[in-house]
């Protein structure tokens, strides 16, 4: 039996530079996992909108997973099987859309009721202008308006005591919602992370080919702990403006040289030309 390996990847501030969010740096790696035909998963918290463009822009065309794993969508002929499962399916035009999270219209019903008892200080995207995200992101008008084109989460800009998050997040999961820290914002869901779908496509891959495989995962942020955690080979990747995600133990972790993509080209490279 062989051994193939799969790619899932955050996106800011990992395949993407924090400040540009340009890929360039990475091509190399990029290119080296095509002609390796190496799937790469984009697993992010980014909107449909934008991280099908993405795909489009690199020709990806793996199934991909958005909003801190609230969804996961595969392009219809990528499978020829289907696990025997519970997840919701859809069909979604080109894709199949499995749901792991909560409707945004949902979220934003149990926020409004979390508002009214308590006075924590943030500004949802909901109640943000597009030109407004684009001063606290660096995001182009037209960018700006795809990143609050949300199904199933709520960005918050955190306005509070950094320490006031952790209570805050306490209170939420009351409400039957999550709380993860990204690299720009707090992001509100379901009971969804980025390992919960990343664990159903592992297993679909291995349902679909003879061969065991290796999942490697690349983060630099809070939300991406269980995308590590739950991954063969963790790859943290150094960010210029914050402290990396804290991974305890585990069995195979590479913190990365470089920060970003520049880090993220650097760590596949050396990964797997020496192992494949």
């Amino acid at each position: 039996m062989q051994n193939e390996y799969i790619i899932s990847t955050d996106l800011d501030g990992t395949l993407l530079d924090h400040h540009t969010y340009r890929f360039n740096k990475a091509m190399p790696a990029l290119e080296y996992c095509d002609n390796a035909q190496v799937p790469i998963i984009f697993n992010t918290s980014k909107t449909f909108i934008e991280t099908e463009r993405l795909c489009k822009t690199l020709n990806n065309n793996h199934p991909f997973i958005i909003e801190n794993g609230s969804a996961l969508y595969i392009p219809k002929d990528y499978f020829e099987k289907d696990l025997e499962h519970k997840i919701p399916r859809y069909d979604a035009g080109a894709y199949w859309l499995y749901k792991f999270g909560l409707n945004r219209s949902e979220i934003l019903s149990r926020l409004t009721t979390f508002n009214a008892q308590h006075s924590y200080k943030f500004r949802g995207f909901n109640s943000m202008s597009a030109r407004e995200l684009c001063k606290v992101t660096g995001l182009t008008l037209d960018q700006a308006a795809s990143a609050q084109e949300r199904q199933y989460s709520e960005p918050l800009y955190w306005l509070d005591k950094t320490d006031s998050l952790q209570s805050f997040a306490k209170h939420l999961q009351l409400y039957g919602l999550n709380v993860i820290k990204g690299g720009r914002f707090v992001h509100v869901l379901g009971q969804s992370n980025k390992a919960k779908p990343l664990a159903f496509l592992k297993e679909m891959y291995e349902l679909n080919s003879e061969n065991q495989h290796t999942l490697i995962a690349l983060g630099d942020s809070d939300n991406d702990k269980d995308m590590l955690n739950c991954a063969d080979i963790a790859i943290v990747i150094a960010s210029p403006v914050h402290e990396n995600p804290v991974i305890e133990t585990h069995p195979h972790l590479i913190r990365s040289r470089y920060q970003g993509p520049d880090g993220w080209n650097d760590s596949i490279l050396t990964l797997l030309q020496d192992n494949t």
